[in-house]
């Protein structure tokens, strides 16, 4: 054995406050760089996936086409992904929070109101539907209608940051304006992301008369089930402004 080797497991076998501090520091920097080259590497595969889908407006591609794509063995890239659909539910979920829910908060932070906030946000989802990233938006939709009955708890978390945005967007709402009787904050931010999101994929998908609803008829059925199309609560008298229509706070 050499001396190495004994060193190491001499150091496995302390406990960690019997291990020196210089050799805990040694091992974090170690293991940091180690998380390091690992969320590079993965991260080359989701983006080689990612061009690859915007190119072909499909997720018919191999996983050799993306080791080819990436720049990198097809051993390392299972190291990182169990198989092309762990790929795909990754590229599913870098879209969302990378790309799409910054967008929305770009567009919402356009607005200080709330109820407008949530109107832009609402809205928002819709329009980034179409356009230029209708063909990837297309692509994407199918495919989570597929993770929807093969991997539902996948798909749940890699619409996560959509939902929290919904939740937070409507929770600030609430505050001045009551929800519908019986829903919860949570349970309307689940309604209303399940019927903009079916929307969205009538829309993409072709479906009758599907792109003749426009954004705003969208929102206004949004706001009328979660209770939002009645006056706000009257505000404290302190603050001077009494109750306003969100026309006025725009």
């Amino acid at each position: 054995m050499t001396a190495g080797k004994r060193t190491l497991e001499a150091v496995r076998d302390l406990d960690d406050e019997e291990i020196p501090a210089w050799q805990r520091q040694s091992m974090d920097r170690s293991l940091r760089a180690a998380r390091v080259r690992a969320h590079e590497r993965s991260d080359r595969f989701v983006a080689a996936a990612t061009e690859l889908l915007q190119e072909r407006g499909t997720t018919e591609f191999t996983v050799q086409d993306v080791v080819e794509r990436s720049g990198m063995s097809i051993r390392t890239f299972y190291k990182y992904f169990g198989s092309k659909e762990d790929l795909l539910v990754a590229v599913s979920e870098t879209v969302v929070a990378r790309e799409a829910v910054p967008r929305l908060r770009a567009i919402v932070d356009k607005h200080r109101e709330p109820l407008r906030r949530l109107r832009a946000c609402i809205e928002g989802l819709v329009d980034l539907s179409s356009g230029t990233t209708q063909p990837v938006a297309r692509t994407l939709a199918s495919y989570q209608n597929r993770l929807a009955e093969s991997r539902p708890e996948d798909l749940a978390q890699a619409m996560k940051p959509q939902f929290d945005l919904l939740v937070e967007l409507i929770g600030e709402v609430a505050r001045s304006r009551p929800l519908r009787a019986g829903l919860t904050v949570e349970t309307a931010a689940r309604l209303t992301q399940y019927l903009v999101l079916n929307a969205i994929h009538a829309r993409l998908f072709g479906a009758e008369g599907a792109s003749e609803i426009a954004p705003p008829v969208i929102w206004e059925f949004c706001a009328a089930g979660l209770g939002f199309d009645g006056p706000a609560k009257s505000r404290s008298p302190k603050s001077g402004r009494g109750r306003r229509s969100a026309a006025a706070e725009e």
